[in-house]
């Protein structure tokens, strides 16, 4: 039988939409497949026409996963935030690490600059910032350059226009857009599913579900010090190597808080710990 070589471009149930040279086919997955583990938009397929459908026969191996929601082969995380509704940075460290975790590139993109500014200082040396605006276009370009030959995931609360931007980019209005809830200052998630978008020729952007959704971290308590660099750039003068830069003598670390070190990113370094901490203890 003929086979295709595709992507995974939208699940709905138990159907996935694959793009190939064909044009797109809806498949269903072999039962041996689903054995396996779920299939993930971003996956790279091989399908066969099966009677009167097609049938994802294998999936090829994922350079990197990013979980709830499932998206593979991502190579470019932009995480969305504004004004308005008010950022939840811990979140935001959070999915940096997941980010960093699975090799894909954070990028912190700061839409709705015409309706105020955020203060940024604390991930000048984290991540690589995009201020812009969908609503008057500031800066999509710089996005879309950014994103050019590659996979791209748009991460952000609802609200903070990550549809509006994915439109803007597109040049469409076929995404629906939410808005803001006038009294709570919190958006509806008007995304349901996770589908790729073709931007041009071999770049493509995922829009995602919802902002937490990208928020579990699955590492080792100690290991949590790895993901943050700029308290990691200090860790060689703390005086154990093993430094956690919490309660150990002599950690160079704690010396540079509120100065290199913005004291937020800081305490949020600690919460996340801690979480890690209580979700490991938890375990056993």
């Amino acid at each position: 039988m003929k086979q295709l070589k595709g992507r995974v471009i939208k699940g709905v149930a138990s159907k996935f939409f694959v793009d190939t040279p064909e044009g797109v086919k809806t498949c269903f997955a072999r039962k041996k497949l689903k054995l396996d583990g779920p299939i993930f938009v971003g996956d790279y397929v091989i399908i066969e026409k099966d009677r009167d459908s097609f049938v994802i026969e294998e999936v090829s191996e994922r350079r990197n996963v990013l979980i709830r929601p499932y998206v593979s082969n991502i190579d470019i995380c932009f995480i969305v935030i504004a004004p308005e509704p008010e950022p939840d940075f811990i979140l935001v460290d959070k999915v940096i690490v997941n980010c960093l975790q699975q090799s894909v590139k954070p990028v912190l993109v700061i839409n709705k600059n015409d309706i105020g500014k955020i203060d940024m200082s604390e991930y000048i040396k984290v991540a690589e910032i995009i201020e812009c605006s969908a609503e008057t276009g500031y800066n999509i370009d710089k996005i879309v350059s950014m994103a050019r030959g590659k996979t791209s995931c748009f991460a952000g609360q609802s609200a903070v226009g990550k549809s509006s931007l994915l439109n803007a980019i597109l040049e469409s209005d076929e995404l629906e857009v939410g808005e803001l809830a006038k009294k709570i200052l919190r958006g509806k998630n008007t995304t349901r599913k996770t589908e790729i978008f073709t931007v041009e020729k071999d770049t493509f952007i995922v829009d995602t579900c919802g902002f937490s959704m990208l928020e579990t971290i699955d590492i080792e308590p100690e290991q949590l010090r790895l993901y943050f660099d700029d308290l990691e750039e200090f860790r060689p003068k703390c005086r154990y190597n093993s430094c956690l830069h919490l309660d150990e003598p002599d950690c160079c670390v704690k010396e540079h808080v509120g100065k290199e070190i913005g004291k937020g990113r800081y305490e949020r370094y600690k919460s996340i710990y801690q979480e890690l901490v209580e979700r490991k203890e938890n375990r056993y």
